[in-house]
């Protein structure tokens, strides 16, 4: 299920936010609580505060929150060309 706009998806429509040590990465093999996504529903997500909640994190920072979401919806273009990738 997209945490920004609440539409179930298959796997494949989707792109996963995951927290790692260095901070948050999008990719589907990462471990741990992951945050799902449909390319271009970041604004929505962090409208809604979505992500962190998801994730189960007390505090994100912000920028990196940011560029995460830029990295996502920047996705959209092509995604429905490629299918899914990591």
């Amino acid at each position: 299920m997209c945490v920004g706009c609440r539409v179930s998806a298959e796997q494949a429509e989707l792109v996963r936010v995951a927290p790692t040590a260095s901070g948050l990465v999008v990719s589907r093999t990462a471990p741990g609580r992951g945050a799902w996504l449909h390319p271009g529903c970041g604004a929505a997500a962090l409208k809604r505060r979505a992500i962190p909640r998801a994730l189960r994190a007390g505090a994100v920072d912000p920028a990196q929150l940011a560029a995460v979401v830029a990295q996502v919806d920047a996705l959209a273009a092509t995604w429905a060309n490629q299918g899914s990738s990591d």
